[in-house]
């Protein structure tokens, strides 16, 4: 691009330059011209002053002489006798180009005749028409100079905006463009920025789908493991168990594949405690059959959020997936939904051995013994989507106990029904 404005600057400088020196070359020609020509009428007034006074050949010729015409042989005198002195043509009328009648002292007609116009190319004309060649060369050379510093700042919003758009083509989805320079060239970063932002947020959108559903595979692939370790030996059940640890080991694979992204709760609201007594129907059954205590207690008052039930759904299954995962059967679980001053709060708590590090626990992909880390996430965000937070910690069970408290949704709805239940199952 700069070799391409540099001899485009070139070309342009150069024209312009021919152009005035073939104009500034005709002026000094036709000047030149002009100036001889006064020249040659100078001296032929010359020689009529003196044959204005005196007719004498030797003074005339003395005249002739004394001019620069006569010294170069071109610059006669026709006197009145006939006679001629200098070089001329002989027998001339007065008509004729390049003659000149004058009177002589005795009122008689005389000729002076310039035989030849004074040359008009001289080694002066020759020195300025080289002088204006030159001056045109260097103005040529300081147009594209110039040229090239008034353009710098443009290319170098052009050299960035290509290096940044080759960046961003190569997967660098993080670099944006910061382009100083024309209008134009800032609308086009700008509209490149803005191209980049919206595929990076699809592709996020795309991450994001792709864990969440894997994740939520999870819950019905525990319920089968659940359901295969129930069957007992033999090789039905080991078939069984063995294509759930594969299809474990996909979806675990496909989740560790993605990059971290951010996650969006979907749009929404639904009732918290409802939903926490949909989801834990099907746990506590799977709470039943590992002889493990799961105790469940819910608010009387609506426990409405901005969150769907899908959603929230999903936070509670990744909650006790982990449980259940990472725990020993006969391993007690207990369940709390809280209403209290705007905030609606979820409790999970368990009596295993805790998570040793809660602060990397709540990032996507960082958790440890074997998890993907990506429940604790999506419950996260779930949370901080409705203005609430999310906390572990060591709960009274011995275990971790997962504290989220979600910002309640103004409801106009009429209190429902009391729904508050302890459920106690598979005592040991």
């Amino acid at each position: 691009m700069r070799s391409l404005l540099t001899r485009a600057l070139g070309w342009s400088a150069t024209l312009v330059g021919v152009l005035l020196v073939l104009g500034a070359g005709v002026l000094l020609v036709e000047s030149a011209r002009s100036r001889a020509a006064a020249a040659d009428r100078h001296e032929v007034t010359t020689v009529a002053a003196v044959l204005s006074v005196t007719t004498d050949p030797d003074a005339v010729r003395s005249a002739l002489a004394r001019t620069a015409a006569g010294a170069e042989g071109r610059l006669a005198v026709h006197l009145p006798d006939g006679s001629t002195i200098g070089s001329g043509r002989g027998s001339v009328s007065s008509s004729g180009e390049g003659l000149t009648p004058v009177s002589t002292v005795d009122g008689r007609r005389a000729v002076v005749e310039v035989s030849t116009p004074a040359p008009v190319v001289t080694a002066g004309l020759v020195a300025r028409l080289a002088a204006l060649v030159a001056v045109a060369a260097l103005a040529v050379v300081g147009a594209v100079a110039l040229g090239r510093r008034v353009l710098a700042p443009v290319m170098r919003a052009v050299r960035t905006l290509a290096d940044t758009a080759e960046e961003i083509a190569h997967g660098d989805g993080k670099v944006r463009i910061k382009a100083d320079g024309p209008p134009e060239l800032t609308a086009l970063a700008a509209a490149i920025n803005a191209a980049a932002d919206r595929t990076e947020r699809l592709l996020a959108k795309e991450r994001e789908m792709i864990a969440d559903v894997s994740h939520r595979l999870r819950t019905p692939l525990t319920a089968l493991r659940l359901d295969a370790d129930a069957i007992g030996a033999g090789p039905v059940a080991d078939r069984i168990r063995s294509a759930v640890t594969a299809l474990e080991h996909d979806v675990d694979r496909i989740i560790e594949s993605l990059h971290p992204v951010a996650t969006a709760a979907e749009p929404g609201s639904c009732d918290v405690a409802e939903v926490v007594k949909a989801r834990m129907g099907f746990w506590s059954a799977h709470a039943e059959d590992q002889g493990r205590p799961c105790e469940v207690d819910l608010p009387f008052e609506p426990t409405p959020v901005l969150l769907s039930a899908d959603a929230l759904g999903a936070v509670v299954d990744a909650l006790l997936e982990n449980v259940f995962h990472h725990t020993p059967p006969r391993t007690p679980v207990t369940v709390a939904v809280v209403k209290h001053a705007g905030w609606v709060t979820l409790v999970v708590e368990d009596g295993g051995p805790g998570i040793a590090d809660p602060e990397r626990a709540l990032h996507r992909g960082a958790s440890g013994g074997g998890s993907t880390g990506l429940g604790l996430d999506i419950a996260r965000a779930a949370a901080e989507a409705t203005g609430g937070t999310i906390h572990v910690e060591r709960g009274r069970l011995g275990g971790a106990r997962i504290r989220m408290r979600f910002g309640e949704a103004h409801s106009h709805h009429a209190p429902a029904s009391p729904r508050a239940w302890r459920l106690w199952r598979g005592r040991a």
